[in-house]
């Protein structure tokens, strides 16, 4: 039996007495010591599914299972030690210092009294030291930045140290360095502690390197599971983006695992360019074709790239111009467009 089971889940909201299905019959699992990314366009329904499972906001349908224990009929202390949020909204809160937030998240474990034991201080002590929060625990939660609260929360999380971990868009309020650490951590923290995590994200291409699988949403179309590579190869992350529709204005590179802009500033002029590395081709390339130049075999604008001497030489009919930065050469193109 998985760890995680979700039957028959119709998940969605209920607006003066009517009731608006997102995603319905849901049948997924999971299991301990996996991170799973929820990915999808907006509206999708990633975040009613988790705060669905957790509780959160009522089911239309169906069963939440843990370990077959039935999560909608938990009383709530009892599901406090089982699940642990993280929602996507910075939450209002009263004015605790950030260890004493933190140690909120021992409150299922402790006593009537909430007394702290020398168990509870070390988890605490951990969960401040692997978020990169030492040095601010004595701060008032309303003096930290938002990326530094979001932290916060997501430490107050590991402190409840529950078996399953549901976060909403945990690195929406954090820098590039703080949002890779924190997924590499909460990866290390499934397969080391045999924790299920489940994070809803738009970061598409970091989400498909540490996840060790991804829920595909798609508005009223169900959802998809497998690992990032199998979703690739199926087509199904296309799918689930359109970026195979005429009519978009990017498309997913199935090679790099990556969205890119297709659309064209400009009216399209033909270019031939040859020589460099791959580095430097890859950059040049997106250069151009980000200013409404399009790349072909043959053209009468030819752009030598001379990897050694990191240049790029303009020759069109007798002209030569060598340029010394993709800026430079950008703006020698746009300031000699009668070159077409």
């Amino acid at each position: 039996m998985a760890f995680l089971q979700l039957n028959n889940l119709n998940v969605g909201y209920f607006n003066n007495n009517r009731i608006n299905v997102i995603q319905k019959d849901i049948n997924l699992s999971a299991d301990k010591g996996e991170l799973i990314a929820l990915i999808g366009t907006n509206g999708c329904g990633k975040s009613t599914l988790l705060r669905s499972i957790s509780c959160l906001q009522p089911v239309i349908s169906g069963e939440v299972l843990l370990e077959g224990y039935n999560v909608l009929k938990m009383k709530s202390k009892r599901r406090a030690s089982q699940i642990s949020v993280v929602l996507t909204s910075i939450e209002s809160v009263a004015s605790f210092t950030v260890k004493e937030l933190i140690a909120i998240g021992r409150d299922p474990f402790t006593g009537w009294l909430g007394k702290l034991t020398a168990k509870d201080e070390e988890i605490i002590r951990q969960a401040i030291e692997v978020t990169h929060l030492h040095g601010f625990e004595n701060r008032s939660i309303h003096q930290l930045s938002d990326g530094e609260r979001q932290r916060v929360f997501i430490a107050r999380a590991m402190a409840q140290d529950t078996p399953l971990m549901l976060l909403d868009e945990p690195t929406s309020h954090l820098d590039l360095p703080n949002r890779i650490n924190t997924l590499l951590l909460l990866q290390k923290l499934a397969h080391q502690t045999s924790k299920t995590i489940l994070i809803s994200t738009h970061e598409l291409e970091t989400a498909m390197q540490v996840a060790d699988k991804i829920w595909l949403m798609k508005k009223n179309a169900g959802v998809s599971v497998g690992t990032p590579e199998d979703l690739i190869l199926t087509g199904k992350i296309n799918t689930a983006f359109d970026s195979n529709n005429s009519g978009s204005d990017y498309i997913f590179d199935e090679m790099s695992g990556g969205f890119s802009i297709k659309q064209q500033m400009y009216e399209t002029i033909e270019v031939e360019v040859n020589g460099g590395n791959e580095l430097i081709r890859k950059w040049t390339f997106q250069a151009l074709r980000k200013n409404g130049y399009n790349i072909v075999n043959k053209a009468a604008i030819k752009i030598l790239l001379e990897e050694e001497a990191r240049s790029w030489q303009i020759k069109k009919d007798n002209k030569l111009k060598t340029v010394h930065s993709i800026e430079e050469l950008i703006i020698y193109l746009k300031n000699h467009r009668q070159l077409k």
